[in-house]
């Protein structure tokens, strides 16, 4: 269902929330309970609001402004070399890839490109390999198995000092929950937070999006399909460590504060 123009959302929050008021003075005297009710109620409207996509509906705003990156050589000269580790789930892994790249063109300041002109390769190729390790190593924890993985690719020649460090960077802190800084530079810096803002934008499928709109999420998704890459990321745990419940938490270490 496409949401239009001129409907408004808040007439169907003041609905659902009088809805709920009307019951619950029978089901919950407490005044206290009734609060929470509304407080909850309201936020529930406002989730359902800001995260149209998630419950399978239309923003109905256009999507002529974007562009989506729906292949890109360098990403694809490294993807295509691990195709056979990734297997089934590498359509998944590469539609998650450039939907990330297509975002972080989004998040990235424009003097980033002035400063580091080869900004988005280096998203590119580390964006090949953040999340690799899952496949090629089978771990949970695979934030550094996937920088040893870029560097048993590219090697030494490849790419300077500086850039491949940038590249770890992005690979590393990529789940990083505040602000990246480091002693590179703010440009440097700001590649690294432009790529991590878009995995966080794709990983939660827009629930943190950083401001992003969310019909540009939309857009990304009508020509890069998510091919079940959500539900993979569910089950890979329980697949990488089924005979040790307690294992299946080390991809917590991925996070960072």
């Amino acid at each position: 269902q496409q949401y239009s123009h001129c409907h408004s959302p808040y007439l169907d929050l003041f609905c659902f929330t009088s809805f709920v008021a009307s019951l619950r003075t029978v089901c919950f005297p407490s005044s206290k309970m009734r609060l929470l009710i509304i407080l909850l109620s309201v936020g529930l409207g406002f989730f359902f609001r800001k995260n149209p996509i998630l419950f399978g509906q239309r923003t109905g705003a256009s999507h002529d402004a974007f562009t989506i990156i729906e292949r890109n050589e360098h990403l694809d000269d490294e993807l295509f070399g691990l195709a056979g580790k990734v297997g089934t789930e590498f359509a998944a892994y590469r539609n998650h890839c450039l939907r990330v790249l297509t975002f972080t063109k989004y998040f990235l300041p424009d003097f980033v490109e002035k400063e580091i002109p080869e900004a988005m390769e280096l998203a590119s190729v580390a964006l090949a390999y953040h999340d690799v390790a899952l496949w090629t190593d089978k771990e949970l924890s695979y934030l550094e198995p996937s920088v040893a993985q870029l560097e048993k690719a590219l090697g030494n020649d490849s790419y300077s000092e500086t850039q491949m460090a940038i590249m770890k960077d992005i690979i590393l802190q990529h789940h990083k929950i505040t602000p990246f800084e480091s002693n590179r530079g703010k440009a440097a810096d700001a590649l690294v937070n432009a790529v991590r803002k878009a995995d966080w934008a794709d990983a939660s499928f827009g629930i943190v999006r950083f401001g992003m709109p969310a019909a540009l999420l939309e857009a990304a998704y009508d020509k890069l399909d998510e091919a079940g890459f959500h539900k993979i990321l569910l089950q890979l745990p329980p697949r990488l460590s089924p005979g040790n419940f307690m294992g299946q938490f080390d991809v917590l270490k991925i996070f960072k504060w």
